[in-house]
Order: C-alpha cells, then structure tokens, then sequence
C-alpha cells in the first residue's frame, strides 16, 4: 500500500508540473514532539523531517492554493535525566516512531511573503522502538500503522523561491489504546502525537 502510494504521488508531481499553473518543492527541516497522555511534559524528542509537495492555485488572484506532500517525520517522547554521582541515567524514557506523512492543504496567502495553512494528513508508521533504562520494554501494545491527523501552519517567504515554515500537527485519533492484556508503563492514558517541525523550502 505505501509502495502504491509512493508511485502514485511522484507520478501526480510529474504530471503536475508539466502545467504552468503547478509548482513543486522540496523541504528539509526538523522536528520536536511529544506523546500526549505518557505522563510526561514537554516536545523533548527531536528528529528528522524532510519531503517533497505540489500545489497549485484555487483562485484566480493566486491567494488560494492546494498543497500536497510526501514527508518523512521522526515522532515520539523521551525523558532527559542526568547521570548521577554512580552514572547511571534512572527511569530514562525514549520512544521514536518513523512516519510516512501525506499532507492535503489548503493555503492561504494574505500577503505576497506570508502563507497559512490547514488541512489533514494521511500518515503511516513503518518503525517504533520504546526503551528505558534497562532497554527494550516488554510486552507492549503495538502501535496503529495509520495515523490521521490534523496540521496548522505557517510560511513565509524569504527570497525569491526560498522560505521558513512552521507547524504544529497533532493525530485525531489515539496511536494506541491500553487494552489490558500488555504492560500499562506510561499508558494511563490514551495516547496522540503532538509535534511542532520548522523547515527550510525550495519551491520550482
């Protein structure tokens, strides 16, 4: 399914930009996120995000355009302690999620060097690893492969065909829900993604 899914975005970007009306871009930036309902606080886990979109416009004073993307996005939580006076590092927490996300925007330009975004995004999780202090966590609950979820942005122009984007997107359905047959270590609560990315864009 995700190969599909691959052969089919590349295959609309190529189609796309053979019009002059369509635009593509590529992006590379990071990410910070958190799991909301781990019981933990604060967007400590950091990682990769990078991709590839097209959009073209909806209106005829080119304020109003669609924008989809194919991204890759580093996801999770983790709990920063320091090492003490025996070196060791106590109830450490580190979870990372690996996702394909599939962006479908709608964009908003209110001034030519300033962009504003919303719409929702197809993602899906091909790795996950949970550890803490004593390594891999034992008998979890696996984590949904799919993941909906919905992302607010901005952007703004910096010269020319570069720019700044800044988001916030959270899933709308939870990654994963306790079902008692697996251990409860930080599942107390139903959980969902929660990240902010900042990135750099070239757009053609």
């Amino acid at each position: 399914m995700k190969k599909n899914l691959l052969i089919i975005f590349f295959s609309i970007i190529l189609f796309s930009l053979q019009g002059q009306s369509f635009k593509g871009g590529v992006r590379l930036g990071f990410s910070s996120s958190q799991i909301s309902g781990d019981e933990l606080a604060g967007f400590n886990k950091f990682g990769a995000y990078t991709g590839i979109f097209t959009n073209f416009p909806i209106s005829k004073n080119m304020q109003w355009k669609i924008q989809a993307e194919l991204n890759f996005i580093m996801k999770g939580s983790s709990m920063f302690l320091r090492a003490n006076a025996d070196n060791e590092v106590p109830n450490q927490y580190i979870l990372t999620m690996l996702y394909t996300e599939t962006p479908f925007l709608v964009k908003y330009s209110p001034k030519p060097w300033v962009e504003l975004e919303l719409g929702p995004a197809i993602n899906f999780l091909f790795y996950s690893h949970e550890k803490d202090s004593n390594g891999k966590i034992p008998a979890r609950q696996r984590f949904r492969i799919f993941e909906l979820a919905g992302i607010g942005g901005i952007s703004f122009i910096v010269k020319e065909n570069f720019g700044i984007n800044l988001r916030y997107s959270n899933s709308l359905l939870p990654v994963r829900v306790p079902d008692g047959n697996h251990s409860q270590y930080r599942m107390r609560y139903k959980q969902f993604n929660s990240v902010l990315t900042c990135s750099l864009f070239y757009q053609f």
